[in-house]
This record gives C-alpha cells, sequence and structure tokens, in this order.
C-alpha cells in the first residue's frame, strides 16, 4: 500500500481529504500538507520530510497543485533522493478519488500511470459534452 501526500498552496490540501472522505469514508495513509505564506521551499519540503518521517513511510505518492509552484518543487527535491517518492502536480478530486481508491490494488508505479493515463479525462469542457451529444443525436 503507497501512502498518499497532498501538497499544495492555503487549505486546498485539507479540502481535498475532508472531499475525499465525504465519498469514501474515513481515509487512511493520506496526509494534507498546506503551504501557506511567509514559508517557503525549505519550510515545505521540512513538512513533507515530517510526514514522511514520523509515519515510516515507504512508498508515497506526492500529489501537487501546480507544476513548478512550491509545493511541487518541495515534492521534487524529496523525490530526487528518495526512489520510493513519485510526484504528480496538477491534482484535482478526480484525481485523489482515484489515488485513493487505488491504494489497496495498485502499486506506487501503477497509480502513477493510472493517474497520468485518465488525468485528460478528469477535465471536461461543458460546450464539448453538449456538442458531443448533438452530434451523437443527429446520427
Amino acid at each position: 500500500m503507497y501512502s498518499i501526500i497532498v501538497c499544495a498552496h492555503g487549505d486546498l490540501a485539507e479540502s481535498f481529504k475532508r472531499s475525499a472522505e465525504m465519498i469514501f469514508g474515513k481515509t487512511d495513509k493520506f496526509y494534507p500538507v498546506r503551504f501557506v505564506p511567509g514559508e517557503n521551499l525549505e519550510d515545505i519540503k521540512k513538512k513533507i520530510s515530517a510526514v514522511i518521517s514520523q509515519n515510516n513511510l515507504t512508498d508515497v505518492l506526492i500529489l501537487a497543485d501546480l507544476f513548478c509552484g512550491s509545493p511541487y518543487n518541495a515534492a521534487a527535491a524529496i523525490a530526487f533522493d528518495r526512489q520510493s517518492v513519485e510526484v504528480v502536480s496538477g491534482v484535482n478530486l478526480s484525481i485523489i478519488l482515484e489515488a485513493v481508491s487505488g491504494q489497496n490494488t495498485s502499486t506506487l508505479a501503477e497509480i502513477v500511470a493510472h493517474i497520468k493515463k485518465i488525468a485528460p479525462d478528469t477535465v471536461k469542457s461543458f460546450r464539448d459534452v453538449l456538442a458531443a451529444q448533438e452530434s451523437e443525436e443527429s446520427l
């Protein structure tokens, strides 16, 4: 079983955890890490490292909100030195739910591959969906 750390600006990480728990119930091995004003890259690295060491985590999926944002950069610095840590940016609730639901059935490598595969399908444009439905109806 891999662990999930969500690192994001403000209270987004905690909100993702609460939302996942609304759907699945209590989530195990899911650790939100917030990045708040006044903190820097080193502060976030310390927070993430503390979560990993205090909970004796091995295989860790870190989901960050923005590619090249401070949470991502901190997570990437940690992953650089640890082969058992993967980092994926651009997290949204759909990806959170996929990651949580795969914890008992997928390896870390498998869930990262799955997230990369389904990520484009987690973003939809209403107009595109409407046009596709209209196109199907006209057949």
